[in-house]
């Protein structure tokens, strides 16, 4: 029997990388995104943080396939900047997506899961590390990821998989698209744009995004643990940040982002 799968932030980067694993497994993937406008192909227009929407769309998948079977919470939105001076409105903004939007369409999708059912969370390594100058994306995914793990346990009985996986640094249009806060101030100094640069000039190091996606796709598929740390260098810092303490740790993240 064929069966349906929901993604959303499926219409570029990693998203659109699972779709298309999804679909070469016999999958019908119906994909979530406020870009979308063709139902007939399964692509719902939906802005993820307006519960309505997302409940509309959940809706008209199972009233057109009967039920869903997998959910991966894709979506995300990053913001770049000294907390104190990014608008709040960005703020607001990466929480919707990345928490609220997970959130939604977890609990919209869940009325039309049976058992056997899987719900991803693609949270990021973030969630775990805190890094300068991205507070809202670090705090919004760290929200997420503990969502996926209280919903893993409230659905274990259910027979409903819940699985959380925290990649490190994909090479995707992600960093391109993020928002960035280009106010500075004496506080600050040109720190915050020192890190602007970092990050662009790491890209070509950064995981291949097909390459992640054949990881993450695995997973997805049979993973059983509760959390899954994509890359292994991002292995390694989850392992230090557990040995040497919260304030080394900080210190030396500070010093090397």
């Amino acid at each position: 029997m064929e069966k349906i799968a929901v993604i959303t932030g499926a219409t570029s980067g990693l998203g659109k990388e699972l779709k298309k694993l999804y679909e070469s497994d016999e999958y019908r993937v119906c994909v979530l995104a406020r870009s979308c406008d063709n139902e007939e192909r399964d692509e719902y227009k939906c802005d993820v943080s307006d519960e309505a929407q997302v409940n509309a769309a959940a809706a008209k998948i199972a009233a057109k396939y009967g039920r869903i079977d997998v959910v991966v919470n894709n979506a995300g939105m990053g913001v770049l900047g000294p907390t104190e001076l990014i608008p709040a409105d960005d703020i607001r903004r990466a929480f919707d997506v990345s928490y609220y939007g997970a959130l939604n369409v977890s609990r919209a999708c869940l009325k039309y899961m049976l058992r056997g059912g899987r719900i991803i969370f693609i949270c990021s390594i973030a969630a775990f590390i805190a890094v300068p100058y991205r507070s809202p994306y670090s705090s919004a995914k760290a929200a997420e990821l503990m969502l996926g793990m209280s919903m893993r346990m409230e659905l274990k009985k259910a027979g409903i998989t819940v699985t959380c996986v925290c990649p490190g640094e994909i090479r995707t249009e992600f960093s391109a698209n993020r928002a960035v806060a280009a106010e500075t101030s004496d506080r600050y100094g040109d720190r915050p744009q020192a890190a602007l640069d970092r990050i662009k000039r790491k890209t070509p190091e950064r995981m291949p995004v097909e390459k992640a996606a054949k990881k993450i796709y695995r997973i997805c598929r049979k993973g059983k643990r509760a959390v899954y740390v994509i890359g292994g260098k991002y292995r390694l810092f989850r392992l230090a940040q557990r040995f040497t303490g919260d304030t080394f740790f900080l210190n030396m993240t500070d010093k090397f982002s």
